[in-house]
């Protein structure tokens, strides 16, 4: 049966009026991600082919998009069921606070990208780092660090040497994604591509280092993959 009941923020539970069907596209889902959806599925969400429908969760808390996060994020404890929640930000100003996001994304149309957790039936924004750190914190594990460093950036890993089509190797330290523990905290590997405006669109391997309270700070970047292509994104 549908539940009725959403958490706003950490203290305010509101009541979901019918809305109208909104769709989101999505990466094809498995097994794996229908389990960690389940909360998802049975109070709000409906899986139809590569489809997610969470309508009134995306008309609540004013997400233009809803899509399943990355798998990296079942590293977090506690291990609850978790998606993105892609909101607009127009005239600088995010559409359905006051408050910035988690991660801005996009072009010359940015948003923000928060997540929506599912905790004992009922659903709650999270939107700005410290509330992340409040539910997810303390980092006690490398899983817990790769997924600190994943959620909370635009970066993500890559598990092989392989060149990405259309590109070459430009640096021999392209190593695969890694989380090592150093003096009580973790460095983890990871990769960036800026998207934005005309370029070859490198890649970029990039190390962050995650400290037990959740706080990430990016260390370095280096440039490992390019292009001969240009290409312009808006």
């Amino acid at each position: 049966m549908l539940s009725s009941r959403i958490y706003q923020d950490s203290n305010k539970i509101v009541s979901l009026p019918p809305i109208v069907l909104f769709v989101v596209f999505i990466s094809a889902i498995s097994a794996a991600d229908a389990s960690l959806s389940s909360e998802f599925l049975n109070t709000g969400c409906v899986i139809d082919g590569s489809r997610l429908n969470c309508s009134r969760l995306a008309e609540h808390f004013a997400c233009y998009e809803i899509s399943n996060a990355s798998e990296a994020l079942a590293g977090l404890d506690p291990q609850l069921p978790i998606v993105e929640c892609y909101r607009r930000i127009i005239d600088g100003v995010d559409r359905g606070s006051d408050q910035k996001g988690l991660v801005r994304v996009g072009c010359m149309l940015p948003a923000y990208r928060n997540y929506i957790v599912a905790i004992n039936g009922d659903f709650r924004l999270i939107k700005s780092k410290e509330e992340f750190a409040a539910l997810f914190a303390p980092v006690q594990s490398p899983e817990e660090a790769m997924a600190f460093a994943v959620a909370l950036t635009d970066s993500f890993p890559l598990y092989d040497r392989v060149v990405p089509q259309g590109y070459f190797a430009v640096s021999p330290a392209a190593a695969p994604s890694s989380i090592e523990e150093k003096n009580g905290a973790f460095a983890v590997h990871l990769f960036d591509r800026p998207i934005c405006g005309c370029s070859t669109h490198p890649y970029y391997a990039v190390d962050y280092l995650v400290t037990k309270e959740g706080n990430v700070t990016e260390l370095s970047r280096w440039m490992v993959y390019d292009s001969n292509n240009q290409i312009c994104f808006d």
